[in-house]
């Protein structure tokens, strides 16, 4: 398999071996829409595809994101900052967090601990506008968000750490 070092990260085929050239096409974003596995060893860890438009934006749809170390603070906004800065275009991120139920009687939303500090780095990261857009089974953020509804996100994942 194929390891390409481009800009600190180690980049490789997530689903399948790609050669080299393969590996720096699609980081081009040319190539055929393919899962790279990306890492940066004493930081970060993940899986995301790079694909253009039409009018030839880049943009990123992130699949997994995970920072390491003993110092993990701000890892994963220098990564998102690193990601902009890289492909100058949007980052999509796709299925943040899993182990969510949802609670058929009530017809609420259980996150626990480790998923609830997930949802609110991906609000905050959307808020910082380091992130286009989350779609997933916590929650849908995107454009048309409004703050009064991003609000009314946070409160509901802040409350479930009083229960």
């Amino acid at each position: 398999m194929a390891e390409v070092c481009w800009k600190d990260i180690i980049w490789t085929g997530a689903n399948r071996e790609l050669g080299i050239k393969e590996v720096l096409t699609i980081l081009k974003g040319y190539g055929p829409l393919e899962v790279l596995h990306f890492e940066n060893p004493s930081k970060y860890k993940g899986e995301l595809s790079v694909w253009l438009d039409e009018e030839g934006f880049k943009h990123v749809s992130l699949f997994h994101l995970e920072v390491f170390g003993e110092k993990r603070r701000g890892l994963g906004r220098e990564f998102l900052k690193c990601l902009k800065e890289i492909f100058s275009g949007d980052v999509f991120v796709m299925d943040p967090g899993q182990a969510i139920m949802e609670d058929k009687i009530a017809g609420g939303i259980h996150v626990e601990g480790a998923n609830r500090e997930s949802a609110m780095f991906w609000i905050r990261m959307f808020e910082e506008d380091l992130v286009h857009s989350v779609e997933g089974d916590i929650m849908e953020l995107d454009q048309n968000t409004s703050p009064e509804e991003l609000e009314i996100l946070k409160q509901k994942i802040l409350s479930m750490a009083n229960e």
